[in-house]
């Protein structure tokens, strides 16, 4: 249950299948200052489309989080899943990650996920010159 807790929703994989990417309408002048990466696979009985779905719906509501920028959902050959999530800053990512299991409109997507193969962590962005 302890693992529920890690998600928002986020990711990017190396070798997708799919991807999904999506900023919020007001991030354009924010500045990524952490990144958010959680890997997992579906819960069993889980169907794809219903999982992606579901992710798109979590948007609307992860725009209002103070400190989220946007995401990028990947779907491995494997079957892993990776969410790719930007925030301005890792005491954002951790207080929406707390506050995600209260939130129904997080509780779809959340529940899609296998806890178990769940694994996160945050990283900093580096700037190519």
């Amino acid at each position: 249950m302890t693992k529920f807790f890690l998600m928002t929703g986020m990711m990017a994989a190396t070798f997708s299948t799919g991807v999904m990417a999506q900023d919020c309408a007001s991030s354009d002048d924010a500045e990524v200052g952490i990144i958010e990466l959680v890997q997992f696979r579906l819960a069993d009985g889980v169907n794809r489309s219903k999982f992606i779905a579901a992710a798109a719906n979590t948007m609307p509501e992860l725009c209002t989080v103070d400190g989220f920028i946007g995401r990028v959902l990947s779907e491995g050959e494997d079957g892993s899943w990776t969410d790719h999530v930007k925030w301005t800053n890792a005491a954002a990512a951790q207080a929406a990650m707390a506050a995600s299991m209260e939130n129904e409109a997080m509780l779809p997507f959340i529940m899609s996920v296998d806890p178990d193969t769940m694994a996160l962590t945050y990283q900093r962005p580096v700037v190519l010159d």
